[in-house]
């Protein structure tokens, strides 16, 4: 990126208003934002980029600028598709104005981030454990047609200051139909993460960046509130447990250990026992079926033509699938398969309900033009009585579509052994639909 005289005499000026200090080392709570400003609503008037838009304060490098919620208020331009996010003030994040650039924009990270230090206070000890996750999330909103994207990113940096690891959330509708919607997701952070560095930036589509961001959120917490996880227990016994609140539906698991610490033979696998929910199939893939391969190194199965949802609080044992003193590098991974897409989700937040129908009913009557978001099911630019009834069809949820999305849960090592409960007592629930991509399945394993 080339550095003009503007960019020297700007970076001067930020640093002589302690905008370019380095961020201060503090000990960082569990379950609440760790980044300052996230909502930019501290803003520099006195720096302006495009369009008079402001500098954003607390954001280190850049500097980043802001457009305006309220043009007719600030005289800055609203160029963001859709109704404000929830408790919206004056200002959001572009990606799309950086004049001091060749590209005129942020397109990578490291450009305007912040660095969160975690290695004190409850986020040092969460960390330490091997239980920790982050959970991101921002509302996201694009420029008219156009498909670019707003992207939130975190590296995870050890006590050298190397990158050991990263996750990112990025808008999930840009394009025609794209308004200011939620996006989140969470990742597990490695055991040897001291601090984490969060970018913004933009994905380009149309020529800019124009991925429009507020209210980032970055919180660490237990990673148990967010993935499944695989407990293993003194006495080799392993059972994959959900206590994240909710119902999860996969639709492939696996365990693998680098130091060949897993005993395939011992393993009891969904197959073999054929639970509720969990259907044992017969080599056509009509039901969980362990992968070919299965050792010392792996041991797998997937559900090929459906899934089955894994509840909260479910504690599912396996068997004696890890030998008794082998080495603790287990990783433990599933397939999570979404929801089907709903017509009727007018407001974006994965489900049919009453704020959905309040929605039809406020845009009910609009002929033309209309869009998702305010009633329209089916995409013909009207809201009528044909969206209703797409509505009523929907309401109180949807099934899952596949294949599933393979995720990293985490492993718990249990140091005194406790009984696994028998199958008849877990509490499973299922369903059988949405096919995976899974190959290989159908063997099994030698006993």
């Amino acid at each position: 990126m080339k550095i003009t005289n503007w960019r020297k005499k700007l970076a001067a000026t930020l640093a002589a208003g302690g905008l370019l200090s380095p961020a201060a080392a503090r000990a960082a709570n569990l379950d609440e934002n760790l980044v300052v400003n996230g909502t930019f609503e501290s803003v520099n008037t006195a720096i302006t980029g495009d369009y008079g838009a402001p500098a954003i304060n607390n954001w280190l490098g850049g500097p980043g600028f802001a457009y305006s919620h309220q043009p007719n208020t600030t005289g800055i331009p609203d160029y963001a598709d859709g109704d404000d996010p929830p408790g919206a003030g004056n200002w959001y994040f572009t990606p799309n104005n950086n004049p001091g650039s060749d590209t005129g924009d942020w397109r990578e990270p490291n450009g305007v981030y912040q660095d969160v230090t975690l290695n004190a206070g409850a986020t040092g000890s969460q960390i330490a454990s091997g239980e920790a996750a982050v959970r991101l999330s921002a509302y996201m909103s694009s420029y008219l047609n156009d498909g670019d994207y707003g992207i939130v990113q975190v590296d995870f940096k050890n006590a050298g200051g190397t990158v050991i690891g990263s996750a990112l959330i990025q808008d999930s509708d840009p394009g025609p139909n794209n308004v200011w919607n939620l996006n989140s997701g969470a990742s597990i952070i490695p055991a040897a993460t001291t601090s984490i560095r969060v970018s913004l930036y933009g994905g380009v589509v149309n020529g800019g960046t124009d991925g429009y961001m507020d209210n980032v959120d970055v919180q660490v917490t237990n990673a148990a509130n967010e993935f499944l996880f695989a407990e293993v227990q003194a006495n080799g016994q392993v059972a994959i447990r959900n206590l994240t609140g909710e119902a999860v539906q996969i639709d492939y698991y696996e365990i693998t250990s680098a130091s060949g610490a897993l005993n395939a033979t011992a393993w009891n696998s969904l197959q073999e026992q054929n639970l509720a929910g969990f259907p044992a199939g017969n080599g056509t893939g009509n039901g969980w079926e362990q992968a070919g391969g299965s050792g010392a190194g792996v041991i797998s199965e997937g559900y090929l033509t459906g899934s089955s949802g894994v509840a909260h609080g479910a504690n599912i044992g396996i068997g004696a699938a890890f030998n008794p003193g082998g080495a603790h590098d287990l990783v433990f991974k599933y397939a999570v398969v979404p929801p089907t897409t709903l017509t009727a989700d007018f407001d974006g937040d994965g489900d049919a309900d009453g704020a959905d129908f309040l929605t039809w009913q406020r845009g009910f009557g609009i002929s033309t033009g209309a869009s998702k978001a305010q009633g329209d099911a089916n995409g013909d630019g009207a809201v009528n009585a044909a969206d209703l009834a797409a509505w009523k069809g929907e309401a109180g949820g949807g099934a899952f579509a596949g294949p599933g999305v393979l995720v990293q849960g985490f492993v718990r090592y249990v140091a005194s052994a406790v009984a696994v409960p028998e199958a008849s007592t877990m509490t499973l629930a299922g369903l059988g639909l949405a096919g995976a991509g899974l190959r290989g399945l159908g063997r099994r394993k030698a006993k």
